[in-house]
């Protein structure tokens, strides 16, 4: 029998060689051709991208927050809110895959009868039955949108298989609920919406959960063409497309036959917001916070993030409702002499460094408008004084409220340029609490001369606002500053001395849901015997005897400086013209810090008069304070004097102190020369009389002194002299004590 089959084989073989020879052709040609597909594959797959968690959490667009959760800013016109698997409703999850995948969760990243179903259309369309359908898993589809271009005509063999090797590698790296929620998060759906929470909100105002089933199963018909089914252009036809998803939900048992009538009976155009609510919305928003939300913007880039290549979610410390009630307060046209006049503020807690609140500028109708507020091109005139003149001489010197200052005018070295006080008014000697309650010029350019640049920007530096040059000569009375740093360094007087940075960001979370959280940057700036005298010497700047006696509040303790800038007399201003006025004060819990002027303050008619700055612009600095001094975290008690301060004489506003931890330093600084050219500049802040060649400095508000009848020029010097001799024999007498100290116990 063997033998005959082997006969057999051989004699059917010679029968049909061509047979034979075709068969075997033919099995060669298909092990090449496995071969040759199995290597382009290979070939292929070797240049798949990688797909990262990042890239499918998909949240490309970057979004800012207030301290309450609010969106205030939007880096695209492309919306994306983010829905995790936790809040993604079930009967929208099993109408979305009864309507694209029902084979989802037994399917190994493809559906085979997707596929089959997906060639069997085409093959019908080409014979001109029916239109093609894609057949791709959810996988696949994610893929696409993550990766690849959803064209038709970039529709390659190259990219289906890296496209079908994506969803292989998605399958084995990721549960199917985590594949369900990224695709749920990718979906374009219309409207500039990305995900389903997105255009839930676009179209209902509500989050996914919250939706009736009619609304879901409108969301689930979208995915195949979100233009045709759009709700705002073709409501009948989306009333088609949910009765159909309904009716697919109701067969696959999604949802039960009472829920279906109720859904199918349902307007599709119920709770239906009006179009492009979301983008004036955020619109709004970005323009009631613009300045906050540039300055926020700076932080994180400060930061070293780069929003163009990491996509950010930023939580600030902005509180909106504070923000809007600043915004109607500057706004108001009572405040202000014409439209012209601007504003900027800035608003702290002095506790923790946030920026609570920011106003930019009048008039802003565009986002990213200009913001003033962190602007430092403008002069805070003697708003600068207890920062740079009179801080570090209580900080170094130990300087009591009583030290006594030469008030007289003062000439500076190696110039004819003389700096007087407001209306030539002299005080042959005054004490710092007085000179700075008055705000006279003349002790702080001396007071500064005392204390040097180098004490001067270390003292500056530690409360954020660090100097690229040393300060010196007329900038005593003068510093190019923002209100952030204003509102800032006084918030660090308000906190007893600690210093916390501005904060504006507070959390950044990125695409892999990962938080960066950013904790209040506290450090000491000065002693608390500093940070108590200065503020007891400021309390009485808003009150009578003070720059700003209408800024005072009842029941309010309240810390105070006024700062204006004049102009020249050359300049064909009037004499009671004003450049710049600022508002700084603190409570607390509340720092505040206030400019206004104009933005081409040399302009005709561009100023701000003396009554103007006195009163009107007064008044929006008290109602601001008003305001926050209201609010319920409001603490408006009495600051507390620190054992480290001894109390000399007088009691509340008359009180007089000493440091008691003082540092005794040797030496008075020359005043510095300062160049006549850059002193002409109209920054410098210094006035030429027309009938003298000599220059005036302009004090800020009215006089409240006569000029002292007793002046004698050089007084300042001869005074300064037995000042210095004194110090001199103190320091001697300390030497000498502590080398008796150290010989005692070298003998122990």
């Amino acid at each position: 029998m063997v033998k005959q089959n082997k006969k057999d084989k051989v004699r059917w073989r010679h029968r049909h060689p061509w047979i034979f020879r075709g068969i075997a052709i033919f099995g060669v040609l298909f092990l090449l051709g496995l071969t040759t597909i199995s290597i382009y594959i290979a070939t292929v797959i070797k240049s798949v991208p990688t797909v990262t968690s990042q890239e499918l959490i998909s949240d490309a667009s970057s979004n800012m927050y207030d301290k309450d959760g609010q969106l205030i800013w939007s880096s695209a016109l492309n919306k994306r809110v983010y829905v995790k698997s936790k809040d993604i409703p079930e009967t929208y999850s099993n109408l979305l895959l009864a309507t694209e995948d029902q084979t989802f969760y037994k399917d190994a990243g493809f559906s085979p009868s997707g596929l089959f179903n997906a060639g069997l259309s085409s093959i019908k369309s080409a014979v001109g039955k029916g239109s093609a359908r894609g057949g791709s898993s959810i996988e696949q589809q994610l893929i696409k949108l993550t990766v690849f271009s959803t064209s038709n005509k970039d529709r390659t063999v190259d990219r289906k298989i890296k496209e079908f090797f994506l969803a292989q590698q998605l399958y084995h790296n990721y549960s199917k609920k985590q594949i369900l929620e990224f695709y749920v998060n990718k979906m374009s759906l219309g409207e500039g919406s990305y995900g389903a929470q997105t255009i839930s909100e676009t179209y209902f105002g509500k989050t996914l959960k919250q939706l009736s089933i009619s609304q879901q199963a409108i969301i689930a018909g979208l995915g195949q063409a979100p233009s045709t089914y759009n709700l705002y252009s073709n409501p009948k036809a989306v009333q088609t497309r949910r009765n159909i998803i309904l009716k697919t939900g109701l067969e696959n048992k999604v949802i039960t036959k009472k829920q279906y009538k109720t859904a199918v009976a349902e307007s599709v155009t119920k709770d239906l917001q009006k179009r492009h609510w979301m983008e004036n919305s955020v619109t709004k928003k970005i323009l009631e916070n613009n300045a906050y939300v540039t300055s926020a913007l700076e932080q994180v880039s400060d930061k070293g993030y780069d929003l163009a290549k990491t996509p950010l979610q930023i939580t600030t410390a902005l509180d909106s409702k504070q923000n809007a009630a600043v915004k109607k307060l500057a706004d108001n046209k009572k405040y202000y002499q014409n439209s012209a006049e601007q504003s900027a503020i800035t608003i702290t807690d002095p506790k923790t460094g946030n920026v609570v609140a920011q106003y930019g500028g009048r008039h802003q109708k565009t986002a990213f408008s200009y913001n003033r507020a962190i602007s430092t091109q403008r002069s805070s005139g003697s708003g600068i004084k207890p920062l740079l003149d009179y801080g570090p001489a209580i900080e170094y010197f130990g300087w009591a409220t009583t030290h006594a200052l030469d008030g007289t005018s003062y000439t500076y070295p190696g110039t004819n340029l003389v700096a007087q006080n407001f209306d030539n008014v002299s005080y042959k000697s005054i004490t710092m609490q007085n000179a700075l309650r008055v705000s006279a010029n003349t002790p702080a350019i001396r007071t500064l001369n005392t204390v040097g640049s180098a004490k001067a920007s270390q003292f500056l530096a530690q409360v954020g606002m660090a100097q690229n040059n040393a300060p010196a000569g007329s900038q005593a009375i003068g510093l190019d500053v923002s209100t952030e740093q204003m509102a800032t360094a006084y918030g660090t007087v308000s906190n007893g001395g600690t210093y916390h940075a501005a904060r504006y960001v507070t959390s950044l979370k990125f695409s892999d849901n990962s938080v960066k959280k950013y904790e209040v940057n506290s450090k000491r700036a000065m002693k608390a015997s500093t940070a108590f005298m200065l503020t007891s010497m400021m309390e009485g700047v808003p009150n009578t005897g003070g720059t700003a006696p209408s800024a005072r509040i009842d029941n309010v303790h309240q810390a105070m400086k006024t700062g204006t800038v004049g102009y020249s007399a050359s300049s064909g201003f009037p004499a009671n013209a004003n450049m710049d006025v600022w508002m700084n004060g603190f409570t607390k819990s509340t720092s505040i810090s206030m400019w206004l002027g104009y933005d081409e303050p040399m302009k005709k008619g561009h100023y701000i008069t003396d009554a103007a700055s006195a009163m009107t612009n007064v008044n929006l600095y008290r109602d601001l304070m008003v305001h926050f001094s209201k609010e319920k975290n409001a603490d408006n008690s009495e600051w507390t004097k620190p054992s480290t301060v001894t109390q000399l004489s007088g009691t509340g506003l008359t009180a007089q102190y000493e440091p008691n931890d003082k540092v005794v330093t040797l030496g008075v600084k020359e005043p510095e020369k300062i160049d006549l050219k850059k002193a002409k500049i109209y920054k410098t802040y210094l006035s030429k009389k027309i009938s003298e060649d000599t220059l005036k400095i302009k004090l800020e508000d009215p006089s409240y002194h006569k000029k002292p009848e007793a002046y004698k020029i050089g007084s300042w010097e001869q005074s300064t002299q037995k000042k210095l001799n004194n110090v001199q024999k103190k320091l001697d007498k300390a030497n000498n004590g502590i080398k008796a100290a150290k010989e005692t116990l070298e003998g122990e």
